[in-house]
């Protein structure tokens, strides 16, 4: 063990500094009841085949605003148009066509609790208003779905003779879901919900003494936080999560091949314990955890460019039944991992994981509380991202591991 001495306060003492590494570290998998996905800026629609999560779906559901209703009486609709802003998010293959089916709800977006998550429910008509094919396109600006102009005329007719305001509107036309297609199998794209960049358009002519004039009007997405929100599911789950059915559950990564899984958006999450942790006080003479770090590896090739690694995750904590009780900090702000790829081609890409300040509450809680860290990023409502995390069994070079930075003093008069 190497041997530091240090500054005027320890004068009649020795200081031993050891490194510690051999604590267990438990992690498992549970599954969040619900996440709210109502109050974000983004509208997430696709599917994929997840090779780990199964078959993974977003639909989104909104209603639409005007800004005015002053439409000349003489007016004549031309064509309608879905105008859908990209947003630059994308998961998954977006070399593979994807389907947008455009369908009418048929009742109002109306919460008792002022939200809605990922497993809301609205009526929709299961006859789609359009069905559109298209290849995502992220980096571009946007992307325009035709719509059918008898659709567009009910509304514009309606507009014109007798919707007066936006409670007119909604009672005349509640709004509209985009859903995947039941087969698609490429990726879940982000586009924006701001009014500049998603709208439907409507192109009309107003008669004129020499001609006509060529007009729009839009209609952009209610900007009260619960007129938008994306369904998230995985419809077909891994075998190995198919018993996470309520959020108390949890599976240990030993009973699913070492690892656990996280996922924005769907809910679940891994919950991260170090169930030996106590040990560190069975060391003889007086000491102190001087700083603590969680190397948490994700599994190998379980990341690429169309499943980018998720950086900077915020450390929570949730007590036994998984609920979240507290945000882990610092002096200087939030806790947060961040990817360490300095070795990454020896296969050491690791999370680092400051945990100090949760070790220190575990050493002396009493009584012992049965919590757990987990990780969430800042956009765990609005993404389909992933994580698999190997745990200290899997054997794939670099290991998830717990390190403690430990002085031990010893009195030199000893």
């Amino acid at each position: 063990m190497p041997t530091l001495v240090v500054g005027q306060e320890f004068t009649n003492s020795e200081v031993r500094v050891i490194s510690i590494d051999t604590f267990d570290v438990e992690l498992t998998t549970f599954k969040f009841d619900s996440i709210i996905t109502s109050n974000t800026n983004r509208i997430l629609v696709g599917q994929y085949e997840d090779d780990y999560f199964g078959e993974i779906k977003s639909s989104s559901y909104f209603e639409l605003n005007g800004s005015n209703f002053n439409i000349d009486d003489e007016a004549v609709i031309d064509s309608v148009g879905l105008i859908l802003g990209y947003d630059k998010y994308f998961y998954n293959d977006t070399t593979r066509v994807s389907t947008i089916n455009i369908h009418v709800l048929t009742d109002f977006l109306e919460s008792d609790d002022q939200a809605f998550y990922n497993t809301s429910n609205v009526p929709y008509s299961q006859i789609p208003t359009t069905t559109f094919e298209y290849y995502p396109e992220p980096n571009s600006d946007s992307l325009y779905i035709p719509l059918p102009i008898n659709f567009g005329n009910n509304i514009f007719q309606a507009i014109v003779d007798e919707i007066d305001d936006n409670d007119d509107l909604i009672q005349t036309f509640k709004g509209i879901t985009l859903q995947p297609g039941q087969q698609d199998d490429a990726s879940i794209t982000g586009f924006s919900k701001r009014s500049e960049k998603t709208y439907v358009r409507f192109y009309y002519k107003v008669p004129q003494e020499d001609g006509s004039d060529e007009r729009t009007f839009d209609l952009y997405i209610n900007p009260n936080p619960i007129s938008c929100f994306n369904k998230i599911k995985n419809t077909v789950p891994n075998p190995d999560l198919e018993d996470l059915t309520n959020q108390e559950i949890n599976i240990n990564s030993t009973a699913t091949n070492n690892i656990s899984y996280y996922q924005s958006g769907t809910g679940y999450t891994t919950r991260i314990r170090f169930p030996t942790i106590r040990n560190v006080l069975d060391i003889t003479g007086e000491g102190t955890v001087l700083s603590a770090f969680l190397h948490l590896k994700p599994k190998k090739s379980s990341y690429s460019d169309l499943l980018p690694i998720i950086d900077s995750l915020s450390l929570y904590v949730v007590d036994q039944n998984n609920t979240i009780s507290d945000q882990i900090t610092h002096s200087y702000g939030g806790a947060y991992a961040i990817i360490n790829s300095n070795n990454e081609e020896f296969n050491e890409l690791y999370y680092n994981i400051p945990v100090l300040r949760y070790i220190d509450r575990k050493l002396y809680q009493s009584p012992l509380i049965d919590d757990a860290l987990i990780l969430i990023p800042k956009d765990n409502n609005s993404t389909v991202s992933r994580i698999l995390f190997s745990d200290t069994y899997l054997n794939e070079g670099y290991t998830t591991k717990l390190i403690i930075t430990y002085a031990l003093y010893e009195n030199e008069d000893d």
